[in-house]
This record gives structure tokens, C-alpha cells and sequence, in this order.
């Protein structure tokens, strides 16, 4: 209970935070969040992403007004509960990640800022969006991160790297061709034997002592179409970028071995390869940070939602409507 009243506390010291000087007036404001003010923009951009991707808050694809706004509210909560939080600890984001949050919002508004005008966010107010968005990363890597109340173990970072990232060079061929007006078609189960064919003997050749650098010259000569290279490539499983099953398969292979695997549409020479000293300790550290948020990033999504379940919500429906009203007719 004291620490719930704390909590409180700082949330009404922080009303001065949330709240420009124009949204001194409730009426003005689209939701009363523990004292903290929600002005109209903010909460339309919740809305707005609520609105876009359903699915990721929750929500069915036809989601009705009245879900989508208890969503957007519930992403305003956590806006709150978060920026409270980081005053309550006395974080501080450093100047990288003040730079960070910047560049965000330059790539963002570089895109969609035809967009955020035509609906009405400012680019004043996605910089407020990008900044609590960088203080959530800033919360986790205190709860999580060496030193803290919940550090994960080194070791267990590094055993989930190793679990889920491989690295490995590779040919990419087609089992599709293209018929006579010009459509992509599956191959002649006599093409695809041929494929297969070439693909063994470039697999042989490696077991025989030939690079991978001297079989991706072989293979253009042959397919001098084909885009190849003996390049060390490095992916995460359940990437996008292959085939289902495609990671298994490679993950399967003994360091400096190589196979062909075909899967859907496609055959791979693929030989296992482990980076240099130096690759791999770049590869972790470019790619630690994933890792722990592989790792615990559910749990602390509950211990937000757990802060924002604290907080009381009082809704100016006025406002809320202008805001639906708004994303229907340009979101």
C-alpha cells in the first residue's frame, strides 16, 4: 500500500509533464490518467495505431470503436505508467538514447509525415511518443540488465544467442521457371531432378577441397542471372528471409560440413561456418540486447500493464469521439 500511495504521489507531481500549457482545461484533454493529462494528439495516435494493426493489441481484425478506443486507453495507461515510473526511479536517459529517440522520429516523419499532418499529429507530439517509447527501453534494461533488481544471467544470454542465431554460407536455387507467357511456374519434377543434380555435384566439390568462393564462380558461370555470393550470412530463427524449417535444417549441421536442402520452391547449398574471434563477439554484442528482450520481454510487458492497472481513468468521450471520428475519415 505504500508503495502504491508513492506511486501516486509522483504521478500527480508529473500532471505538469503530461500537460501543455493548453490542456489546462479537462475538457480539452482527452483522458485523465491519475491526474496526468492525455491531450487529444496523443491519444489520437494511439487510436490511430490501434486502428492500423488490430491484431497486435489484442484484437480481431473487425474490431469494433469501442474496443479499439478501451486499447488505445489501455497504450495511453502504459505512456503514463512508464514515464511516472522513470521520474520515480530517477532515470535519466543518456545522450545516445536522446539521440536515438531523435533519429526515430526523423526516419518516421521522413515517411509518414504527410500522413501524421493530414491526420493531425504534430511532429512535437511523435517526439513525445518517441521519447516514452526509449524510456520503456530504458525501464527494462534497469529491471534487466547487469546490476539490475532482475539481471538476467550472462550465461543464459548467451545460451539463448546460441540457440537462435546461426551463421552460415550459401547458394539459393529456384525450383520455379518461366513458362512461355511469361508466369513463374513450378518445374518438371525432370527440371527439379537436374537442379538437384548440379547442386550434389557443387556439394561434392566442397567435401573434395574446393572453396566456397571457387563454387559461387562455377554456379555463375552456369547462371550467370543468378545474383550468388560466398558472403558469411547470419540469421535469427524464425526469420522471414527463408523457407519454414529452413533454420532446423541448417542448424542441424556440424560445423564445416554441407548439404543441399530443398524446401518449398527452393535448394540450397548450404556450408556451416562459424564466424571469426572477432566476427562472433561483434555478432553478440549487436545482437545481445535482442536476445534479453527475447528472453524477458513478455514478463516486463506484464509488470507495465501492472503499473497501468494501478491507475484510475477519467474519459472526456467528447474528445474521444472527435479523435475516432478523425482516424475514420484519414487513417
Amino acid at each position: 500500500m505504500k508503495k502504491f500511495k508513492a506511486f501516486v504521489a509522483v504521478l500527480l507531481c508529473l500532471a505538469a509533464v503530461f500537460c501543455t500549457a493548453g490542456c489546462a482545461a479537462n475538457k480539452k484533454s482527452a483522458l485523465n490518467i491519475s491526474g496526468a493529462q492525455i491531450d487529444y494528439e496523443t491519444f489520437l495516435y494511439y487510436y490511430d495505431r490501434v486502428h492500423a494493426f488490430p491484431e497486435k493489441y489484442g484484437l480481431a481484425s473487425d474490431a469494433t470503436d469501442g474496443q479499439m478506443i478501451d486499447a488505445a486507453i489501455e497504450q495511453c495507461c502504459e505512456y503514463v505508467a512508464v514515464n511516472t515510473k522513470i521520474v520515480e526511479l530517477g532515470l535519466t536517459l543518456s545522450s545516445s538514447e536522446k539521440r536515438s529517440a531523435s533519429n526515430n522520429l526523423e526516419d518516421l516523419w521522413h515517411v509518414f509525415s504527410g500522413y501524421y499532418e493530414k491526420l493531425g499529429v504534430s511532429k512535437q507530439t511523435l517526439m513525445k511518443i518517441q521519447t516514452a517509447d526509449t524510456s520503456r527501453n530504458r525501464l527494462f534494461y534497469y529491471i534487466y540488465d547487469e546490476g539490475g533488481e532482475k539481471a538476467v544471467n550472462e550465461d543464459d544470454i548467451k545460451k539463448y544467442y546460441n540457440e537462435n542465431y546461426i551463421s552460415f554460407r550459401a547458394i539459393t536455387g529456384y525450383l520455379t521457371t518461366t513458362d512461355a507467357n511469361g508466369n513463374t511456374v513450378v518445374m518438371t519434377a525432370d527440371q527439379k531432378a537436374e537442379m538437384n543434380k548440379e547442386f550434389t555435384e557443387l556439394s561434392t566439390r566442397l567435401r573434395n577441397g574446393q572453396t566456397m568462393n571457387e563454387i559461387v564462380e562455377l554456379y555463375s558461370k552456369k547462371h550467370p542471372d543468378s545474383t550468388v555470393s560466398d558472403q558469411l550470412q547470419f540469421i535469427k530463427k524464425g526469420t522471414d528471409s527463408y523457407p519454414d524449417g529452413f533454420f532446423e535444417n541448417v542448424q542441424k549441421l556440424s560445423v564445416g560440413s554441407n548439404a543441399v536442402i530443398i524446401t518449398n520452391n527452393y535448394i540450397f547449398l548450404i556450408v556451416r561456418e562459424n564466424p571469426s574471434e572477432d566476427e562472433a563477439k561483434q555478432y553478440y554484442e549487436r545482437y545481445r540486447d535482442d536476445c534479453l528482450k527475447s528472453l524477458r520481454g513478455e514478463e516486463f510487458d506484464k509488470i507495465v500493464e501492472g503499473y497501468a492497472a494501478e491507475l484510475s481513468v477519467e474519459r472526456n468521450d467528447r474528445v474521444i469521439n472527435r479523435a475516432v471520428r478523425e482516424v475514420d475519415k484519414n487513417g
